[in-house]
């Protein structure tokens, strides 16, 4: 199956409210590889790289988000490339 990478920025209430872990242990759950962070102007940015499938359900995974967040948007940038990561993390 071919592999396929995202960035990823997710905007509205999303810092401080647990996002970033639950980014990670859905990734994890998912079998996502790559990275989530957060953004100096208050959105959370994730690098997500799996199959389309895995993909996909990380993605419906980010629009929800943790119980305390609120969505307001997910925007995804298809990524040239495979960049190989080896896990999920959480970036500071």
């Amino acid at each position: 199956m071919a592999l396929k990478s995202y960035r990823v920025i997710i905007k509205g209430i999303v810092q401080g409210v647990n996002f970033r872990n639950f980014t990670k242990l859905e990734a994890e759950r998912i079998g996502i590889k790559g990275y989530v962070m957060n953004t100096h102007d208050g959105h959370v940015e994730a690098f997500f790289e799996g199959d389309e499938e895995s993909i996909k359900e990380m993605i419906a995974s980010v629009h929800v988000g943790p119980p305390s967040s609120r969505v307001k948007e997910v925007k995804l940038y298809e990524q040239d490339g495979i960049s190989n990561f080896k896990d999920f993390k959480i970036l500071r």
